[in-house]
């Protein structure tokens, strides 16, 4: 949810240690949504944009409720398209657009179409003549993808009759969008509790994807934090349904208020475990969209807890946290957007002023060997302020049996499966040339 404007980036990926592949500049792109600072008017879109543009950006993603473009029946507002149309060709940049019929929970559909079924010719052809005026507006643009709603698998429920309406809805209109732009990658974006939870009828309305889109916000029920850990099994579950297709994260984020049970340690801890599980699945996942650049003033937090119907205080605090930068004033980096643009360095796309001798700033302890988290469910990460030369590791269980051994590591960041261990208490034992480090680190599922 919550989706304005994005930047998408790309970067290439070093990390060599326990990884099936590599991400790749020309086949995996990362993209920063991003949210400016609205009081202060001397830091503006332009300069986000430059922050994103300092990253590398090579993409931008631009984000339209069908009822923003199409205010009343056939009368359109394309001034978002035109200002599009001349300010990104000036930097060679191609657009992701993802127009929304239902946003979330929320139907975003012309007046006169409310009562209309998705799949009626009716409905469609509007879609269609809707998008008829968007090329019309963009024809300085290349697209390089177009997204067809974005998260509507919470509108549809488990409803079956709304999902075959809104699945043949959804191929005939993306027909269309194919005869506008010729080679168009389409998508429809679904959250990654739908695509899973709702399988079958996720699985039919992706016959005819060219991308498979996930929203991905690891949380509980309650709006707090799952543990950093979920994120390289969450992946696996995701690539066991869609092996074959390309798999978009159009938004992808994790709040750092303590009231969710996070904090900008975890937050930063988030976008280093992404990277190290991207990597494995290098071949699968294309493109991941981190949100937001900016957290939201509590103004624009309180209009989209009404806009969901969610007035939660956790959930207020999620939207609000989601930014890897404060809002006051012209903002100031949080520790994750001091680790992305690390990560991005680290894989030689930026060739910023910053010190990334240890990517997570919450160790300015300068502890050598960090391991996180701890305690761990099932895969942990150990990260190295220096590089590891031939190193060996040994995992010890409380009784002093050495359960794992891992030798002739050369890298900085390495994680580590335990998901066969019971839980308990175990010794991490590192040996790297002369240096020999003792960790501890809990088990618990």
């Amino acid at each position: 949810m919550l989706v304005k404007l994005k930047i998408i980036l790309f970067f290439v990926a070093i990390i060599p240690v326990i990884i099936k592949g590599q991400i790749t500049p020309l086949n995996n792109f990362i993209g920063v949504d991003v949210s400016t600072q609205p009081q202060n008017t001397s830091f503006n879109y332009d300069s986000c944009f430059i922050l994103g543009k300092n990253l590398g950006m090579s993409r931008v993603g631009i984000f339209q409720n069908w009822t923003a473009i199409e205010t009343s029946p056939t009368v359109y507002n394309m001034t978002i398209m035109d200002i599009a149309n001349l300010y990104y060709p000036a930097y060679n940049m191609s657009i992701d657009l993802t127009i929304t019929p239902i946003h979330t929970n929320n139907l975003e559909v012309p007046s006169d179409l409310i009562a209309v079924p998705f799949d009626s010719p009716v409905f469609i052809n509007r879609f269609n003549r809707m998008l008829d005026s968007v090329k019309a507006h963009l024809t300085n643009v290349t697209l390089s993808s177009l997204v067809i709603g974005s998260e509507h698998d919470v509108y549809l429920g488990s409803n079956a009759t709304l999902w075959t309406q809104y699945t043949n809805f959804y191929n005939s209109v993306l027909s269309h969008a194919k005869t506008l732009w010729p080679g168009l990658k389409v998508a429809t974006e679904l959250t990654f509790n739908g695509i899973t939870n709702l399988n079958a009828f996720a699985q039919t309305l992706n016959t005819n994807s060219d991308y498979i889109g996930v929203s991905y916000y690891p949380l509980n029920t309650d709006f707090t934090v799952k543990p950093v850990s979920v994120v390289p099994t969450d992946f696996a579950s995701l690539i066991s349904l869609y092996s074959t297709k390309p798999i978009c994260f159009y938004q992808y984020g994790y709040p750092s208020s303590s009231t969710c049970n996070s904090s900008e340690a975890l937050q930063a801890q988030f976008i280093t475990q992404t990277f190290i599980s991207w990597d494995t699945y290098a071949s699968h996942i294309k493109m991941i969209d981190f949100t937001w650049l900016h957290d939201l003033d509590m103004a624009l937090v309180n209009y989209y807890g009404t806009y969901y119907g969610l007035t939660d205080p956790i959930f207020l605090e999620y939207l609000h946290t989601l930014g890897m930068r404060t809002w006051n004033g012209n903002g100031s980096n949080k520790l994750a957007f001091d680790e992305l643009q690390c990560q991005a360095k680290l894989r030689g796309y930026n060739t910023l002023p910053i010190n990334c001798s240890t990517n997570l700033k919450e160790m300015r302890n300068r502890d050598e060997y960090i391991l996180f988290p701890n305690p761990v469910q099932n895969i942990f990460t150990l990260q190295s302020e220096v590089e590891l030369n031939h190193a060996v590791i040994k995992i010890i269980n409380s009784t002093g049996q050495v359960v794992k051994t891992i030798s002739g590591l050369n890298a900085k960041l390495i994680s580590f499966d335990m998901s066969e261990l019971t839980n308990g208490l175990y010794l991490i034992e590192i040996q790297s040339g002369e240096k020999f480090i003792n960790k501890k680190i809990v088990l618990d599922r």
